[in-house]
């Protein structure tokens, strides 16, 4: 358990003012012009949907001009900003109705992007979709699949993976072709895509993952045979319709698990068996730095007993790196703080990072690949909310905490032995920030209790470095100025059992 905090967060930030008595500030006329006032504190969120492409080098946004939205890049090194693409006047290929997309991912390579076409909603998390690839020198725009739930396109950015109807296939860019990879899903029993219970409490809508290399799949098989249905209504209508789900209650079956890898080249499978006894979950698959090693975690039901093994995708061979047990619970990834991964194995380096509470606090552990603690990275009576970014050249993590204040969330540096701690934001308030996979650049989006949000990019480089004033909300704070409002403060106090 982690100890209970001194600090009262106040419920309600900017949007109920208290007026103070000047009659040179303006004034509301009554309360429900006040509680109308939010979308003047709003304020802008700098640019949206940011994706760091070319290894860290730019990054992509999405913009609003006169012409619609549009997904530009910019270089930080040069300060260019240019169009990379406006779906404005495009259709989709071979028919008259206008392209449009829900999201869209980039290829690793930087080269293609896959736009998610045609949403159709399943449960939190996931739904089918088509899905178009966008060539970006030939700017040309191809289905490469339709009605799938999940897609993505390899590190090589030459196959795009994707799964549907519960088996897992691969399309060839340069051929325009498609390749089967499994076909032998049942309306019980399915690849690469999960079940209600592993999207609801693990936070997964993809139930497969691309090695670094290209060369494999590692994908979840689900069998829910055992698990019992309810019946839902959708309370639509004058005549609601009934669905069956399988969504297990206390006591009954759990969908079983088996994790497979093939190869996309030959077609070979190979399973992967952990060995746990009874029932268990597989609630995060990693792609270690080599190539033919996959890292598998397991949790018990009760979810308090942990278990990482190494796999040699090759050979289906196994080993036990390490283990951990909780009185409570173990997360695997922290639903609040948007982490969706307290374990991260950096590229060229032989070892990897836990960001775990073991000792009442939320710190970074370090371990080699044969599951010894290396060190302690942090530590104190603090708390580490995510791992930033690592940069194993110069053996520098970069992290967010609360070391400051539990009010605040600040970034950080620190060598992976523990040495050479230091703050790379300096303003008091809450950090949010989107680094760049080389750690060279950072955005950073923070505000205070009395400062409106303002967007920053900022170079790693020594202290840091400010680039670029993104968003400044001038408006916000000039309202803020001109209207009576009292400044927030915050406080701390003592309960009655001393608290």
């Amino acid at each position: 358990m982690r100890p209970t905090l001194r600090f009262i967060l106040p419920a309600v930030f900017l949007t109920l003012p208290v007026l103070l008595p000047a009659q040179e500030k303006a004034r509301f006329a009554n309360l429900q012009e006040a509680l109308r006032s939010g979308a003047a504190l709003a304020g802008g969120s700098g640019p949206r949907n940011v994706n760091w492409i070319d290894g860290g080098r730019r990054y992509s946004f999405i913009a609003r001009s006169d012409s619609g939205e549009e997904i530009r890049v910019f270089d930080p090194a040069t300060g260019m900003d240019s169009l990379l693409f406006r779906a404005r006047g495009l259709t989709f290929p071979g028919g008259t109705e206008p392209f449009a997309y829900q999201s869209f991912q980039w290829a690793q390579d930087s080269k293609h992007l896959v736009f998610q076409t045609h949403f159709q909603p399943l449960y939190r998390r996931s739904g089918t979709s088509d899905y178009y690839v966008y060539g970006v020198a030939d700017r040309a725009l191809t289905l490469a699949a339709r009605g799938a739930r999940t897609a993505e396109l390899s590190p090589g950015g030459t196959l795009m993976g994707y799964e549907r109807d519960g088996d897992m296939f691969v399309y060839d860019l340069a051929q325009q072709k498609e390749l089967r990879l499994t076909a032998d899903a049942t309306p019980t029993t399915y690849n690469g895509h999960f079940d209600w219970v592993y999207e609801e409490e693990f936070g997964m809508a993809q139930a497969w993952n691309w090695s670094p290399d290209s060369r494999f799949i590692a994908y979840w098989r689900l069998d829910e045979s055992a698990e019992p249905t309810i019946q839902l209504s959708d309370f639509e209508g004058r005549h609601p319709d009934w669905t069956r789900i399988r969504i297990p209650q206390p006591g009954d079956s759990n969908p079983t698990v088996k994790i497979g890898v093939v190869d996309v080249r030959s077609g070979r499978r190979v399973w992967l068996d952990p060995g746990e006894r009874g029932e268990y979950y597989v609630p995060r698959l990693y792609w270690t730095s080599r190539p033919d090693t996959l890292a598998l975690i397991t949790l018990n039901r009760p979810q308090n007993v942990m278990r990482l093994y190494f796999f040699d995708v090759r050979t289906g061979g196994k080993r036990l790196v390490m283990s951990d047990s909780s009185r409570t619970w173990i997360d695997v990834y922290d639903f609040y703080a948007g982490v969706d991964n307290l374990m991260t194995f950096p590229e060229g380096a032989a070892e990897f990072f836990w960001l775990s509470d073991r000792d009442g606090w939320q710190h970074i552990y370090r371990y080699d690949y044969a599951g010894r603690l290396i060190n302690q990275v942090t530590r104190g009576r603090w708390s580490v909310t995510r791992i930033e970014g690592i940069d194993p050249k110069t053996r520098t993590i970069y992290y967010t905490g609360t070391e400051a204040s539990p009010l605040q969330r600040q970034l950080s540096a620190i060598r992976f032995d523990g040495s050479g701690a230091r703050r790379l934001t300096t303003t008091r308030g809450t950090h949010a920030i989107d680094m760049s996979p080389d750690t060279r650049y950072y955005l950073d989006r923070w505000s205070a209790a009395n400062q409106p949000r303002q967007v920053e990019l900022w170079a790693t480089a020594g202290r840091g470095r400010m680039l670029k004033k993104l968003e400044d909300n001038a408006r916000v704070t000039e309202w803020l100025t001109t209207h009576a409002y009292s400044p927030v403060e915050l406080f701390s106090f003592t309960t009655s059992d001393s608290v």
